[in-house]
């Protein structure tokens, strides 16, 4: 008996009463249909993933970073920078929140409000603040809530960064240069969108200039126009869900209806060609007297970089008509 034979005896005496030997194992060859499917298997996998990434893990993330933005230190300037005087101050918002702030004293009886954008602080308006104060008014700049030396850790979209707003104009109330009724508002992005919403639940605020202010809900946008348009709907209505979910605010006012209670209290609304079709979605919201200005040129909240002489006599000519 060969050594072949001596172990298929083997293999026989460990199979039990009635079962047959085990075929040998042959590896067949995989056909065409077989790798044509499983490169659709993994194609329609890819897919998917990365449908999950764009329409779930991206929103996600950039909620998160939204309402809990990076602290930005003030520092490396001040207005004395720019010439002009001026006092640190703090006030109350209504929901029991520190603010921080710089004023510059006012020399025509008015004052205006300047609010930053995100992820920044009152140094980004210093030269706002400079071009107001050139021509006589008091200039409030203060860091919004969760930023820069202000109390809060968290930024509602919607909610109560209003109060920042609110708050501001209920100190300038108090100052002895300032008129009570000469007060305004001006800011950049979200300083923008968050004076739209002060502005529209305090009377106190006389007159708006909202540069670039974008969203707290989907209805912000205008409808899709286009396929890029409709591709982005589906993320736009995760992204403020859990935006929402982030910020802690369940029902939110949008800038639409922002917008729309300001009047008969003059706004102004400010940005570059980029943003011309958000823009003239929130000039459709509000009510008369408003204005709007496209500088084609100019990129996000750079109009005054981009038109230097042109952006300060449209926002001083705006505030003189409204509060002078």
């Amino acid at each position: 008996m060969g050594i072949f034979d001596r172990i298929g005896a083997r293999k026989e005496l460990f199979l039990g009463p009635g079962e047959l030997p085990m075929k040998e194992y042959r590896s067949e060859k995989r056909g065409c249909r077989y790798w044509r499917n499983l490169g659709l298997f993994a194609v329609l996998v890819g897919l998917g993933g990365l449908l999950l990434l764009i329409y779930a893990g991206h929103p996600y993330y950039l909620s998160r970073g939204w309402s809990h933005p990076e602290r930005l230190a003030v520092c490396c300037a001040t207005p004395d920078n720019y010439g002009m005087e001026y006092e640190a101050v703090s006030f109350e918002t209504g929901d029991e929140l520190t603010l921080q702030g710089w004023y510059v004293p006012s020399r025509n009886r008015a004052a205006v409000i300047l609010s930053h954008p995100m992820a920044s602080n009152r140094v980004a308006m210093l030269g706002m603040a400079e071009v107001l104060a050139r021509h006589g008014y008091g200039v409030l700049l203060f860091d919004l809530r969760a930023h820069g030396e202000s109390e809060g850790d968290v930024l509602p979209f919607g909610g109560n960064e209003r109060e920042d707003v609110r708050g501001a104009a209920a100190y300038l109330q108090t100052r002895a240069d300032v008129d009570p009724d000469r007060i305004g508002a001006i800011g950049q992005a979200l300083g923008a969108q968050v004076s739209i919403l002060g502005a529209a639940g305090t009377p106190a605020i006389r007159a708006v200039v909202a540069d670039a202010p974008c969203c707290t809900k989907a209805e912000d946008f205008p409808p899709p126009s286009n396929l890029g348009d409709w591709l982005y709907l589906p993320y736009d209505l995760v992204f403020f869900r859990m935006l929402q979910w982030h910020a802690g605010v369940s029902d939110p006012e949008s800038v639409q209806a922002a917008v729309a209670r300001i009047s008969p209290r003059p706004i102004l609304l400010i940005g570059g060609g980029s943003e011309q079709s958000m823009l003239q979605h929130h000039y459709q919201a509000a009510g008369q007297p408003k204005e709007l200005w496209i500088i084609p040129e100019a990129g996000h909240i750079a109009g005054l970089d981009a038109r230097p002489e042109e952006y300060a006599e449209r926002i001083v000519g705006f505030f003189d008509r409204a509060l002078l």
